[in-house]
């Protein structure tokens, strides 16, 4: 999938990044994927802290995911030229993007209040660990430690086990999709008012956010919710179970699925057995369900039981590592690898946006940049000459 020439649906919208690590560049890369002019501002001679993740290139995958079609500058903002440099690019955009912890900003003397004199227009979105205020404003925030303190850690994990991390930054992600979300927002009541405003969002209200069933569940009656593996807490069978192969999920969410699934696993007298005839009845004989479920799973392939089962009408699939995921046919039908071309790199791939557009185009269009590769472009555009940028660079301004 190419763009095709095609602009998104943000062309025309320009963003100052100052973000780095995950949860402010994935933020940044959504709205460089639906086609807003990204212009990431790193630190001068060391930029992003990911770019040294991997194997340490400066290019490595870490870096080149959430770092895709965003322009590159070098900047120190915190300098006198680097200031009257910033303040320029501040009144050039519409949207400004920072994940630093909450103070940072505003002992810099460029916090929301400060810029929206030089921009009222400005959408500025905060994100951070804990929030712009509050006893933890001052603490540094990372994924996993708003998974162990927003409760996805209690709830994740073998119920005998102790609560173990999801295996995907969630937190991070989560917080980054939500950031987009805001700034989506903002922008369409600017549209009404010609008024930016500040956008926040914080690793742990993510996580809390994300609690959904398990805080609800806590808010009614303060039990508090136990870990279930890959186990439905409201639906049984609904989890994961082992084949003679591998790992299958089977989703029998409602009574009518379960039925199908009983006689397509050949076992049609479960329907009747009082020990599995309602979902309460599954739920509070479990582990007697799981045991003789995967005594009849064990005896056939995982690709085996999807085939009878999606002839039954039995939501399942299967549990795919990364080779698997990656060839499924669903997934290769999709186009969920795209391609951007690089001088230095070849054909990269990338995961392309989970979003489409029937009318706009949203997804990859070129490779993250190289550290400060867009200085001339970005700051040439402010006014610059080549002499002014060889005396910052000698001043290592930039």
């Amino acid at each position: 999938m190419s763009s095709n020439g095609k602009n998104g649906p943000l062309h025309g919208l320009k963003v100052l990044d100052l973000t780095e690590h995950m949860a402010g560049p994935y933020c940044t890369m959504i709205l460089a994927d639906m086609g807003a002019e990204v212009i990431k501002v790193e630190k001068v001679g060391k930029g992003d802290s990911s770019r040294g993740m991997g194997d340490a290139s400066p290019r490595n995958a870490y870096f080149r995911f959430i770092n895709r079609n965003k322009k590159g500058i070098t900047l120190n903002y915190k300098s006198e030229e680097g200031r009257e440099i910033f303040l320029k690019l501040v009144k050039s955009v519409d949207i400004l993007v920072e994940n630093y912890r909450a103070t940072v900003m505003q002992r810099a003397g460029l916090d929301y209040d400060e810029l929206i004199k030089h921009n009222p227009a400005l959408i500025y979105a905060a994100l951070s660990g804990f929030g712009y205020d509050g006893p933890y404003k001052e603490k540094g925030g990372f994924d996993l430690i708003a998974q162990g303190m927003g409760g996805i850690m209690h709830v994740t994990g073998e119920p005998d086990g102790p609560p173990t991390s999801v295996g995907l930054p969630i937190c991070d992600l989560g917080t980054g999709m939500w950031a987009a979300s805001g700034i989506l927002a903002a922008l369409h009541e600017r549209t009404r008012t010609g008024k930016g405003q500040r956008v926040e969002c914080s690793l742990l209200e993510t996580a809390i956010g994300f609690s959904s069933w398990t805080s609800a569940g806590w808010l009614a009656d303060h039990k508090e919710p136990q870990r279930m593996g890959s186990r439905h807490r409201q639906n049984a069978p609904y989890q994961r179970f082992a084949t003679k192969d591998g790992y299958l999920m089977i989703g029998a969410s409602s009574q009518p699925i379960w039925e199908r699934c009983a006689s397509a696993l050949g076992k049609s007298e479960w329907k009747e057995d009082p020990r599995f005839v309602k979902n309460t009845d599954r739920r509070a004989n479990r582990a007697e369900l799981e045991r003789v479920i995967e005594a009849v799973l064990a005896d056939r392939r995982t690709e085996d039981w999807i085939k009878i089962l999606d002839e039954a009408g039995v939501p399942c699939g299967p549990v795919n590592n990364y080779e698997q995921l990656f060839n499924d046919p669903q997934v290769k039908h999709r186009e969920m690898v795209v391609h951007a071309s690089d001088e230095e790199l070849g054909e990269v791939p990338h995961i392309r946006s989970p979003i489409r557009l029937s009318e706009s185009f949203v997804g990859v269009r070129h490779t993250a940049p190289k550290l400060g590769q867009h200085n001339e472009e970005v700051l040439g555009g402010l006014g610059l000459k080549n002499d002014d940028l060889a005396a910052l660079r000698d001043k290592q301004v930039i």
